[in-house]
């Protein structure tokens, strides 16, 4: 912890030699909020007792109207004592600074490409730093800098902060590079040369995205992103949220993501704003429980008599956090509609009264955004010594987040956003309930997104307290939850809900895996924005190599996690299904991108949208005992059999779709599609227990014969009927097929493809 005393020091150096007469206020430049808060707790106790003293915090993570408090002046008498992280080195410039106390530390962000992960570390400034912080003293008059490190140290700084290219990641850098066709990224002549080793994870990664072929030039879904503004996560969510017609929810999934935590994090937690909060949380991970936070608050904002402000201070939001998302949910459903991969609707009212109504309302916002910067927008208010200490949550209700006194004051920033916005729109994307169907969808769509960041839960987290579950990653081990995730207040969502019967060691139904946004190193390496998905499925359906034993009992997915499930005959029903539901849902995606050319292609056909959402539902619904685990090092350097042992391909055409088998040259086994590699892992059991035969009875031909599980799955995928194609539409209605789209009714429980029109009359029925 840090030691406050020096920082007091200075302030009673401040008060001994000036006269209180004198203007002037202090700066101080500390290296993070822990250090603001430690330095804050003791001056603001020397201000309580001097009354010579507001003391001031301003950081990044501090609410929008705290912020704005030190560009207030003080009373007669009594000097800010600003405490401030490097935001006010260059972002901010703060007037009537005649002091400043330079720590000679600040905390960057910092990348590991090995691990993939951000790392906020604290670090000795540069001279160019500190010259910039010596400059905020005395902008208008004399002034004085402190320095509490000696000048040696200064001597020994570097001259300069580290480029910025040098300490992030540089996935979209690269993708740029690779749609602008300027060669290869390793040798492209930048002015600061990244680490290869930064870039060389860019490319891998943008590989294991699908932005990347093998030979790494773009794919058709690569382009695409590259033309989105966005990071690689976001655009791919937002593409496959179009392909399933959940383009709202994901729209606003994808824009709270992409925007700075609205959760605030004060020095004083209060306990009700958690408590108003918890109704809002979502049991299915951070993401869905921004999406509710989001809707919410449009709603909010949409009602005549709405204090949206007052709403969001009393859950611990910031609500400048939210007008961000929603400015980003406007500019990512433009990019979508000049791709194509969004329909055009018009904002416009249908009839005139309604069309005069939003004129003259558009007019009087325009007079209040005016009148509020010809009267409000340089108004200097003056600072209250109590301005310095925690508000109690009386006190919030009384001044409602300003400086008023007593005065009704117009909220501008809800001006800027019903002029911007449609809010009758955003209103209707945000009060439409998602069904179980397709929240379960949308899960996928996230989990796809994201993949491979994945966390496996430690096993031995059922026995830990909730501030100490431990996770895995592919590439860090014992990272833990943020402390704003919903499953670090709530970790019993994680454990696994078994059946009563009798329990077997590591065997279960309900394996779940963590797909997580980002890694974030501070005092600890943390999960942030975490979304909870089913491990077996998640890997069958998005994972990047899978390799299999002979009866594909034992999988391992992407090297590090192995799936291991005693009913051969059960794995290779999943096994099959995962493979057409991959297959099909790549056709799709092709088709959807291919529809973005005027001459070539066409959009998904919403019946083949449909089946393959059904599909995907049912393959989630089927639940088999199996065993997870994370691989070791050992295990993983003799995992495969090898090259030496590879034997003629075998004859499995229903199991794999009739795909040419062919020998893997490095791991054995034999090469199915460009993920899977079957009978490649090494076993250590008895190979002919495991091919014992046993008699079974085929359900469509009832041929009674002794079959392995393997020869059992290949013959009845090779003897079931195939099912009759779905009807001709009638003539007339192919122009409107391009408007139908799955819909799943609460009422009747039961999923049709509907157009608009359809879904309200359907709907008017059960009235």
């Amino acid at each position: 912890r840090l030691d406050p005393l020096p920082y007091l020091r200075v302030l009673e150096a401040i008060d001994h030699a000036h006269a209180p007469e004198e203007r002037g206020d202090l700066l101080v430049f500390l290296s993070g909020v822990a250090e603001i808060g430690a330095v804050q707790e003791a001056a603001q106790a020397y201000a309580a007792r001097t009354q010579r003293w507001v003391v001031l915090p301003l950081h990044s993570t501090l609410a929008l109207p705290e912020q704005d408090k030190v560009f207030d002046v003080a009373p007669p008498g009594v000097r800010k004592c600003i405490l401030a992280t490097n935001i006010a080195e260059t972002s901010v410039t703060i007037d009537g600074v005649r002091f400043v106390l330079d720590s000679g530390k600040v905390k960057e962000m910092s990348y590991d490409p090995q691990g993939k992960l951000q790392r906020l570390q604290e670090f000795w400034i540069s001279r160019a730093s500190a010259e910039q912080r010596k400059g905020r003293a005395g902008r208008t008059g004399p002034g004085v800098c402190y320095r509490l490190y000696a000048e040696s140290d200064y001597d020994a700084f570097a001259p300069y902060p580290v480029p910025e290219i040098q300490r992030v990641a540089l996935d979209s850098l690269v993708l740029q590079l690779k749609s602008m066709k300027l060669g290869d990224p390793r040798d492209f002549p930048f002015l600061e040369p990244p680490p290869p080793s930064s870039l060389e994870t860019a490319l891998r990664y943008l590989q294991d995205q699908g932005a990347l072929d093998e030979a790494e030039d773009l794919t058709p879904i690569g382009t695409l992103l590259a033309q989105l503004p966005v990071d690689v996560v976001v655009g791919k969510m937002l593409v496959l949220g179009a392909l399933f017609g959940l383009a709202e929810p994901t729209l606003s999934v994808a824009a709270a993501l992409s925007v700075p935590s609205p959760f605030l994090r004060p020095t004083h937690p209060n306990p009700d704003s958690a408590a108003a909060r918890r109704p809002l949380e979502s049991p299915h991970g951070d993401a869905l429980t921004l999406l509710n936070i989001f809707n919410e608050w449009v709603q909010v904002k949409s009602e005549r008599s709405g204090n949206s402000r007052k709403w969001c201070r009393r859950r611990g939001l910031e609500e400048h956090r939210l007008y961000e998302a929603a400015n980003l949910r406007r500019q990512f459903q433009e990019l979508l509609r000049e791709q194509q991969l969004l329909e055009e609707t018009s904002g416009l009212p249908s009839d005139s009264y309604s069309r005069q109504s939003r004129h003259r309302e558009r007019r009087e916002l325009r007079r209040l955004w005016r009148s509020h910067a010809q009267t409000e927008g340089r108004k200097r208010k003056v600072l209250r010594l109590r301005d310095g200490a925690a508000p109690s949550s009386e006190e919030e209700e009384e001044d409602g987040g300003s400086h008023g006194r007593g005065e009704r004051t117009i909220d501008i920033q809800d001006v800027k956003f019903k002029l911007r916005h449609d809010v009758g729109e955003l209103q209707a994307a945000s009060s439409s309930t998602l069904s179980s169907s397709q929240l379960t969808l949308l899960k996928l769509v996230l989990c796809r997104g994201l993949y491979p960041q994945l966390a496996l839960p430690d096993p031995l987290n059922s026995g830990r307290r909730d501030s100490d579950q431990i996770f895995h990653t592919k590439t860090k081990q014992g990272v833990v939850l943020h402390p704003t995730s919903v499953f670090a207040t709530s970790p019993e969502l994680l454990h696994a809900e078994e059946a009563p019967e009798p329990p077997v060691e590591g065997l279960s139904r309900h394996h779940q895996l963590l797909a997580f946004v980002s890694l974030l190193e501070t005092n600890k390496p943390y999960l942030v924005n975490c979304v909870r998905v089913p491990a077996l499925q998640a890997l069958l359906l998005f994972s990047r190599s899978l390799d299999t034993s002979a009866d594909c009992a034992r999988l391992v997915a992407d090297g590090w996690l192995e799936v291991t499930v005693p009913d051969a005959d059960s794995a290779l029903r999943l096994l099959s299904a995962a493979l057409q539901l991959r297959s099909d849902w790549e056709k799709l995606l092709h088709q959807l991108l291919e529809y973005r050319g005027e001459e070539s292609g066409h959009r998904p056909n919403p019946w083949d949208v449909a089946a393959l959402t059904r599909g995907l539902l049912e393959f989630l619904r089927m639940e088999v005992p199996y065993r997870l685990r994370q691989l070791s090092t050992l295990e993983k350097q003799h995992l495969y059999i090898g090259p030496q042992t590879v034997a003629a391909a075998p004859r499995l055409p229903g199991l794999f779709q009739g795909t040419e088998l062919k020998p893997d040259e490095v791991k054995g086994g034999h090469r199915v599609t460009d993920f899977l590699t079957y009978n490649c892992l090494s076993m250590d059991a008895d190979l002919y227990s495991e091919c014992l035969r046993s008699f079974w009875t085929c359900p469509h031909c009832h041929l009674h014969v002794p079959f392995t599980p393997l020869e059992r799955v290949c013959h009845e995928s090779a003897c079931r009927p195939r099912e009759a194609p779905p009807a001709e539409a009638p003539e007339g209605s192919s122009r409107g097929s391009a408007l139908h789209r799955p819909f799943h009714c609460d009422v009747c429980q039961q999923d049709f493809t509907f157009t608009p029109t359809e879904i309200l009359r359907h709907k008017k029925q059960h009235r």
